[in-house]
């Protein structure tokens, strides 16, 4: 049975969303149990009768208070176990349960799961990591803003993270990519030029670097990057296709004609809309450390929420903190070279 400590009080929504969405989890995991970290007992609340079916798969956690989403890094560890957030990530670092779940600060989710589950050996840093919908699929993409600035040795070591993740392929090595503002070898600052030096000389299936353009044309299955400009894309992408969806709404419903069309069209639009949708790739890996923590959007509704969970019961099943530290252990000489 896996277990998922839930921080139930994270994001914009709290409970309103977290314990719907802990609930449609459990009814797509029967070998899956989650613990709400919060205030009072969102089980018992009037309309709550869904969560109450699950009760016993479903447990509560109390806490003390809730971190804003502007929390910094001191306050974070001031408030420690007696917070949403701090409580969650205390169950995991004690052995109550296998993953850690947030919509809450970033920030402070970093700060309490570097000090309460430390790192993996030999990882400097953690990145947080997503997968963008590709025209090959998908690609990892990290950092998405755990680190704004980085060295050489972290973009080496998110590369092999983000490897661990996305799996081998059954015909070929993943690819990797190193983002930055052209193709040529002399572009790009001197860290990201070291780093592609190192990289090439891993047995990796390394492509070199890439442009913005190539993560979504699916030339790479792992395109690594500082957090500055990892969450530039993600923001940037997940904006393009909402603005993209509401402009298709509103031109299939101007006309009867485009009416109709759209009533053809619907199967297919529908795939497409739900291959786009930004809560179907919810849910951020918190990499490198010495656990499973997932980062769900501050925003999220009910799927994208059920998205985040659904990611830290496969990240916790696949044992992936194991496989991150052995890879690391295997290249040490090459990373730290």
């Amino acid at each position: 049975m896996i277990r998922i400590a839930l921080d139930a009080c994270g994001g914009d929504f709290g409970p309103e969303v977290t314990v719907a969405a802990a609930v449609e989890a459990l009814r797509l995991r029967p070998d899956v149990e989650i613990i709400l970290c919060a205030l009072s007992d969102p089980r018992e609340k009037p309309g709550n009768r869904a969560a109450r079916r699950v009760s016993n798969r479903l447990l509560f956690e109390p806490c003390e208070t809730v971190l804003d989403s502007g929390v910094g890094p001191v306050a974070a560890i001031r408030a420690g176990q007696g917070s949403s957030v701090g409580k969650a990530m205390a169950l995991h670092a004690d052995g109550r349960a296998d993953a850690c779940v947030s919509a809450g600060s970033t920030t402070a989710l970093m700060t309490l799961g570097m000090k309460m589950l430390g790192m993996l050996p030999g990882v400097k840093r953690p990145a947080l990591m997503s997968k963008l919908p590709s025209a090959s699929g998908d690609t990892v993409l990290l950092d998405l803003g755990a680190n704004l600035e980085v060295s050489a040795e972290q973009l080496v070591q998110f590369a092999l993270m983000g490897l661990v993740v996305r799996g081998q392929d059954d015909d070929r090595a993943p690819r990797i990519g190193l983002l930055n503002v052209g193709h040529e070898d002399s572009k790009g600052h001197s860290v990201v030029r070291e780093a592609h030096g190192r990289l090439q000389d891993l047995p990796l299936n390394y492509r070199g670097f890439i442009e913005g353009n190539d993560i979504f044309s699916g030339e790479v299955d792992i395109a690594v990057c500082d957090g500055f400009t990892g969450n530039l894309v993600l923001k940037s992408s997940e904006g393009l296709a909402r603005m993209l969806f509401g402009a298709l709404k509103n031109a299939m419903f101007s006309s009867w004609r485009s009416k109709l069309g759209a009533a053809m069209a619907g199967p297919a639009l529908r795939g497409l809309v739900a291959r786009f949708d930004p809560a179907k790739h919810n849910g951020a890996p918190l990499l490198g450390l010495d656990g499973v923590v997932v980062k769900s959007h501050g925003s999220s509704r009910v799927p994208a929420t059920r998205q985040a969970i659904l990611e830290a019961c496969d990240e916790a099943g696949k044992q992936v903190p194991d496989t991150i530290r052995a890879l690391i252990e295997q290249h040490k000489a090459e990373i730290e070279q």
